[in-house]
């Protein structure tokens, strides 16, 4: 190194010397500047979060516009980290909750919504519309429909979507389709649109045409999984196992924890022969799922073509314990009780099978035909609530009996159904209160 590079190299290190000195010396001066440096680096922080943050919104509402819900909702989970009191986070993390028919949750987005003005007060209170309509509380649903149409609203695929599903979910399916095709008539190519349309038909027992509508929704959108699950599911009632076999081994790679991806391929496995695999993809299903009715009927199907009686009749049991609204699975049970010498029981099992054939007619003469011509009936929506109470599908039940109430706050079989069940989960104050409204109370014997 020659003299001259040294000096400069001792002048650098004395001047970066210079300014910890000086701070020594000036200890007030030395305070200021690292409280100065700071607050900078805090509000670099603050702004960094909130730059972090509104990108989440933005590729939340982005993917909401496009139906992806399940992304919505990761996006709008980690802004919520950040901004849990914002207006416009809370709604759009209700529309993704209401999308996914997490209704409860969405409720409680919009409850956590501070006092808003202007636009904000307005899709708060179009949301809250929205979310009250797909529950299937259709009473001021013409009145928005009507108001958006009015308007020219941009908000109207959000309105005719929530009023087509709610509709489905009240069976009232030509009603719904009278939304779908308003819907169409502005966006014909719209993937969710063709997706419900597909689910009213299949609703109207045409399954061609439903596929037909779940191919074009695909086709719109080759990422819409929900869709895809809805094509599969179609395609296996009808037997087309050959074009559900790829769309099916799609979604197993892309989405690895769904059991009933795995359910529907070990059913297209066991029907090439290849049981080997089918079991396997169960084992994984009830690993994911140890209590999924749907894997251990499946199970016990393929125990009982291998002619392993007692292990498939182990399996059919749990499964109509945790199903009993299976009909197939009742079927292949009564079948085996029969192979297993058990004439008393099989004849039993026979029985309930016939009587949820029965109920499965009705519910489907109700669904089809006699809600749409009275959909206020209340006795219908008593009816339709009895029938998900037998086959153990509680909340649906509970659903229709409180719908029923809506349209007749004084029926009395409702209020009656609605005592026994709250006594039989020991809720008994809410038992009480169906109780009271009970005219002839004395005369109603408890549900064992």
């Amino acid at each position: 190194m020659s003299g001259a590079q040294a000096t400069r190299l001792g002048r650098m290190f004395r001047g970066s010397l210079a300014l910890p000195r000086r701070l020594v010396r000036r200890p007030a001066r030395a305070l200021a500047i690292v409280g100065l440096l700071a607050v900078i680096g805090l509000g670099c922080g603050i702004a960094g979060a909130y730059l972090w943050a509104d990108y989440h919104v933005r590729a939340a509402r982005a993917e909401l516009d496009r139906y992806h819900t399940s992304k919505a909702i990761e996006h709008l989970k980690a802004s919520l980290r950040v901004w849990p009191h914002d207006a416009e986070t809370l709604i759009l993390a209700a529309r993704a909750s209401r999308r996914a028919g997490a209704f409860d949750e969405a409720a409680r987005c919009l409850e956590r919504c501070p006092p808003s003005h202007g636009k904000m007060e307005a899709d708060l209170v179009l949301e809250r519309a929205l979310l009250r309509m797909e529950r299937g509380e259709l009473d001021g649903a013409n009145r928005v429909r009507d108001d958006a149409l009015k308007r020219g609203d941009p908000a109207l695929s959000l309105v005719l979507e929530a009023w087509a599903k709610g509709c489905l979910r009240m069976y009232r399916p030509l009603e719904a389709e009278e939304a779908v095709k308003l819907w169409l008539e502005r966006q014909p190519d719209n993937p969710q649109a063709l997706d419900i349309r597909g689910q009213i038909r299949e609703r109207q027992q045409m399954p061609d045409d439903a596929i037909e509508c779940y191919r074009l929704a695909l086709a719109a959108d080759a990422e819409l999984d929900e869709v895809r699950r809805h094509l599969c599911a179609a395609l296996m009632q009808e037997n087309e196992f050959d074009e559900a076999r790829p769309h099916l081994e799609f979604l197993n790679r892309r989405t690895a924890g769904d059991a009933v991806v795995k359910v529907h391929l070990a059913r297209v496995h066991a029907r090439m022969g290849q049981t080997k695999e089918a079991e396997s993809l169960l084992e994984e299903a009830l690993a994911l799922r140890p209590e999924f009715a749907p894997a251990l009927a499946e199970r016990g199907k393929l125990a009982l073509q291998d002619g392993r009686t007692d292990e498939a009749e182990q399996w059919l049991r749990r499964a109509v314990v945790l199903e009993p609204g299976d009909l197939p699975a009742r079927y292949q049970l009564a079948l085996c009780l029969e192979r297993n010498d058990k004439t008393e029981e099989a004849r039993q099992e026979q029985a309930r099978l016939r009587a949820l054939e029965a109920d499965a007619q009705r519910l489907q003469e109700i669904s089809t035909v006699k809600m749409q011509q009275d959909p206020h009936n209340a006795d219908l929506h008593y009816q339709a609530g009895i029938i998900a109470l037998r086959v153990g599908n509680s909340a649906e039940g509970l659903r229709w009996l409180h719908s029923a109430l809506r349209e007749n706050p004084d029926h009395q079989e409702t209020h009656n159904e609605l005592m026994k069940y709250y006594q039989s989960i020991r809720d008994f104050q809410k038992a009480r209160e169906h109780r009271a409204k009970l005219r002839n109370p004395n005369k109603i014997e408890p549900r064992s």
